[in-house]
């Protein structure tokens, strides 16, 4: 299933996005590096003075490839070897600095593409982080074509139901798509996003978007 991309451009313009400004912000951004071996930028939504919403990125000097390669030798990433749980990070920080703090995105820059986390419930990148890792690279044969293609951008989680003009109002039922429902894949070779269903590793085709829309 093709979708115009404007659909899933970020909506950080939007948003009253600053650079982060918090106690234990250096620590913090040391940990990440140490982890995941790599350039951090943490920014923040200022539009809510009750809780911190941040904006991470990540960039590394590794391919997609290269970097579910090193996440499987748990060379990078190293959740089980060190336990490291960015949710315990973001636990600390709540502590000390008595607000409320979520992670509202989550990207990866690589030198081939581009992963980007958005939240869809509360805690919800912080939990799941190292199952959505784990799922790149269980479908990189699918998503990639057969290593035929490396998307450029890859969107975790898309809700088709949004995509149909359905809202998800409740934050219950967005817990429950969680990460592993459909992602928007971006190729070279494509005007348009692609819709990857994660649960049958394959593309939805066009034809299963017009018999869900009459």
């Amino acid at each position: 299933m093709r979708i115009n991309p404007e659909k899933f451009n970020h909506n950080l313009e939007t948003r009253n996005i600053k650079n982060a400004s918090f106690i234990g912000l250096d620590a913090f951004i040391n940990n990440l590096e140490k982890h995941f071996f790599s350039e951090i930028s943490i920014r923040e939504d200022a539009s809510d003075s009750e809780k911190l919403n941040l904006v991470i990125e990540l960039s590394c000097d590794l391919t997609l490839w290269e970097l579910i390669h090193q996440y499987n030798l748990e060379n990078w990433g190293t959740f089980n070897t060190s336990k490291f749980s960015l949710s315990n990070e973001i636990s600390a920080l709540e502590r000390i600095n008595d607000i409320r703090i979520d992670v509202d995105e989550f990207s990866i820059v690589l030198k081939d593409t581009t992963l980007i986390i958005d939240k869809i419930y509360n805690q919800s990148i912080g939990e799941q982080l190292e199952h959505i890792l784990h799922e790149l690279g269980i479908h990189y044969v699918h998503y990639t074509k057969n290593y035929s293609e490396v998307p450029y951008e890859i969107f975790v989680a898309v809700f088709v139901e949004n995509l149909m003009q359905a809202e998800l109002t409740s934050n219950n039922s967005k817990k429950n798509h969680g990460y592993s429902s459909f992602w928007a894949i971006y190729f070279e070779s494509e005007i348009d996003a692609v819709i990857y269903d994660v649960q049958n590793s394959t593309f939805l085709n066009e034809n299963l978007y017009m018999k869900i829309n009459k």
